[in-house]
């Protein structure tokens, strides 16, 4: 039997809420930047206009409403997530059990404690919801800034733009617009000062509550079946720098102990389980599942673990291993979302040329994803490169 919730099912799991809460993005930023839609000559009368915006301020009714119905919508989302993982890892251990002739108990992770990972991700994502801003240049560093200091700090620096004379009204709304959709839509933990894009921060939220209930159920489960093996999941691309466990491509995939005296290697000394840049730390995507010797099949052979990725590439005149060419892939769909939002941001103000040059500039950009992913053979994840409409 092979444990069927893979890292890919994982990193897809979210992928809904993430659609909605991009969609949110663009509506906030719609909601705003239609505000800096220039009308009659770019002369003095406008940059009146904008001290009349700025004392006027930005109605949040409409916006607030938007981000309550958005997370009214999302919240279900978020549950059938969780109650996914539940019944996948349940079926999963009770016939793995049943194969062993092991009573399984009635209840192998109490409902008690995933009603507890299910409040905490609520809890979460719903801070997420609550907390949204603008990431704003401010001289030499970006500071967070809610939507409507964002907003005001926008019009500000369009004004003193245009009295330095190196600005038109136009160039300095135009800069307004570009730098709240690069910044897109953000918070802040307030205690660490630590900044995200709301996406990931959602992603993030709910991929910890995924992974609470895989790990609860996979200590639970070698409890009950008496084994202290486990397996390591894999997948392509993973980390192949760094010594020891920091190299994630090197322990990937294989069968550990958590006993030192085992034939089998330990998890803590070679996978590094409970260390920051080991198994299961910071921006790890691998998980461990329990392991019954004789019953558990593994996801990946030896010979298919070395052979899970491709060979390394040369693009542009630049060598990318697997790692580094999903790196890459990263790092193009970022700049895609980004432009997205440019586009989105210059289309509710008005300006078709700037909105123009955009789309001219995704569309390069889209050419060259394509042509990345078919030379990395990775498949295209337009999924995450996209901004919903």
């Amino acid at each position: 039997m092979k444990f069927p919730i893979t890292p890919e099912y994982l990193e897809a799991a979210p992928q809904p809420i993430i659609d909605a809460v991009h969609g949110l993005e663009n509506d906030i930023l719609r909601e705003i930047c239609s505000r800096f839609r220039l009308t009659g000559e770019l002369n003095e009368v406008a940059v009146n206009d904008i001290r009349i915006l700025r004392s006027i301020g930005l109605d949040m009714d409409d916006i607030e409403r938007c981000i309550a119905e958005n997370t009214k919508s999302t919240i279900p989302q978020v549950e059938a997530a969780l109650d996914r993982v539940v019944d996948m890892s349940r079926r999963y251990y009770d016939s793995l059990a049943d194969k062993a002739s092991i009573t399984m108990p009635a209840h192998l992770v109490s409902a008690v404690d995933i009603a507890i990972i299910k409040a905490q991700t609520l809890d979460g994502y719903r801070n997420i919801t609550r907390s949204l801003g603008f990431a704003v240049q401010s001289g030499s560093v970006r500071t967070f800034q809610p939507i409507a200091k964002a907003y005001q700090a926008a019009l500000d620096k369009a004004e003193l733009k245009v009295y330095s004379g190196s600005f038109t009204v136009q160039q300095a709304m135009e800069d307004a617009v570009r730098e709240l959709a690069d910044s897109g839509i953000s918070i802040v933990d307030y205690a660490s000062g630590h900044r995200d894009h709301a996406d990931v921060a959602a992603r993030r939220a709910i991929m910890t509550g995924l992974n609470q209930v895989t790990a609860k159920y996979s200590e639970a489960a070698a409890e009950v079946l008496e084994t202290d093996l486990y397996e390591v999941t894999a997948h392509r691309g993973a980390r192949d720098k760094g010594a020891g466990w920091q190299n994630h491509k090197s322990w990937q995939g294989k069968v550990y102990s958590t006993r030192s005296d085992s034939k089998y290697p330990n998890i803590y000394t070679v996978c590094g389980l409970g260390a920051v840049d080991g198994l299961e730390g910071a921006n790890c995507r691998h998980r461990k599942y329990a392991f019954l010797e004789g019953v558990s099949e593994r996801a990946y052979t030896d010979k298919e673990l070395q052979e899970i990725d491709t060979p390394p590439i040369t693009y542009e005149g630049r060598r990318y291993t697997a790692y580094e060419a999903t790196q890459k892939q990263r790092e193009i769909e970022r700049t895609l979302r980004k432009l997205e939002r440019r586009r989105i941001g210059y289309n509710a103000a008005g300006m078709v040329e700037r909105e123009q040059e955009t789309k001219a500039r995704i569309t390069r950009l889209q050419r060259k994803y394509r042509a990345f992913s078919k030379a990395a053979k990775l498949p295209e994840q337009w999924e995450r490169a996209k901004i919903i409409e």
